[in-house]
């Protein structure tokens, strides 16, 4: 298990690298260049990015060195804003232990539903975390069409 701590503004810059880095070196799995060059270019230290991580309850799992190893955040209402792991550390159960504790902090404040736009990379981790695929649906992302997949527990 990793140690957890919650996201302050200050991490924007940090999870924005990784989210991109992750997005490069990851994409091609599933998507094509363009898609890609999309979905990396969200992870700016931007106004936007900083809503994605700050509006929601957003936790970062730490490396052995105190650096993010992944971040996942759920708001108010039981959306899962983020599941990202650091590409060299996907597979590792870090997805798994973030969506874990978010899903065990969003009960505590008294959620009941959560949902979640999942991605190729993510839906194993929503499913073995109990979410089922409710709806397939494609939409622009940083002007390029994606399929999405949407998950609900």
């Amino acid at each position: 298990m990793n140690p957890l701590r919650p996201a302050a503004p200050d991490d924007v810059p940090v999870l924005a690298s990784l989210y991109a880095e992750t997005a490069r070196a990851l994409g091609a799995w599933y998507y094509t260049k363009e898609q890609v060059a999309a979905w990396a270019s969200f992870g700016a230290a931007t106004p936007a990015f900083a809503a994605y991580v700050l509006g929601a309850e957003t936790w970062i799992a730490l490396d052995a060195r105190g650096g993010p190893l992944g971040f996942s955040g759920i708001d108010d209402g039981g959306e899962v804003h983020s599941l990202y792991v650091r590409h060299d550390a996907v597979r590792g159960g870090t997805g798994s232990q973030l969506l874990a504790w978010g899903l065990e902090r969003g009960a505590a404040r008294g959620i009941e539903r959560f949902a979640a736009w999942a991605t190729p990379f993510s839906l194993p981790v929503f499913e073995r975390a109990g979410f089922r695929l409710v709806r397939r649906a494609s939409a622009d992302f940083q002007g390029v069409m994606f399929d999405r997949l949407r998950v609900e527990r």
